[in-house]
């Protein structure tokens, strides 16, 4: 459903998908804020700027530009490309990108803080879920479907399976933001069977 950040009560919804606009207004300060209390208090926030072709010349695109505005006044944590390990490639599919109308834009999640003395990236703070995703790929367009099911969007992407990658991708990212770090933890899995069976 539509969600109007300035009015409706956000914390009703873990995840947010924030399509990027280029020459819509930017939201009110107050506006922000509430979403900036949003994601430190728990809420995921998906912006996708879908300019993943127009980036190819290297220069900042205006959807880029407008994000960058519009999220000016919010405390965004340090950002980092999905890396490879990262418990998002892995909540429900192993996948290795994030494809949605396109195939060739970078994903970015906060980044994961430091391995610890035992070499293992410890869990976050919280539920250790990164409040914020930026894409370029259009999700969005790729998951859009008629009343009949069929695509209602053209993909350009290389792969004959970019549909069906985008859908996993989007799942992996509904998972992530309702669960959690608990794939992260599965590393525990064979030391804690081994404790229960003494």
């Amino acid at each position: 459903m539509g969600v109007d950040p300035s009015r409706d009560e956000l914390g009703l919804f873990p995840i947010l998908y924030w399509p990027i606009v280029a020459g819509r207004p930017l939201p009110g300060a107050e506006t922000m804020r509430r979403l900036d209390a949003f994601m430190k208090g728990g809420g995921f926030v998906i912006f996708d700027t879908r300019d993943a072709d127009a980036q190819r010349s290297g220069r900042a695109t205006p959807e880029a530009d407008h994000l960058k505005q519009m999220l000016s006044i919010v405390d965004v944590p340090e950002l980092e490309p999905v890396p490879r390990d990262h418990v998002l490639t892995k909540t429900f599919y192993l996948i290795d990108g994030f494809p949605g109308r396109y195939d060739r834009g970078q994903t970015w999640v906060e980044v994961l803080p430091p391995p610890g003395p035992d070499g293992r990236g410890p869990a976050r703070a919280a539920d250790g879920v990164s409040p914020i995703v930026i894409t370029s790929n259009d999700l969005a367009a790729a998951w859009a479907t008629d009343r009949r099911g069929g695509p209602l969007f053209p993909l350009q992407g290389s792969s004959p399976r970019l549909r069906e990658m985008s859908l996993r991708g989007g799942i992996n990212l509904v998972m992530y933001a309702l669960t959690g770090n608990y794939k992260a933890d599965q590393v525990h899995v064979p030391a804690l069977l081994e404790r229960l069976g003494q």
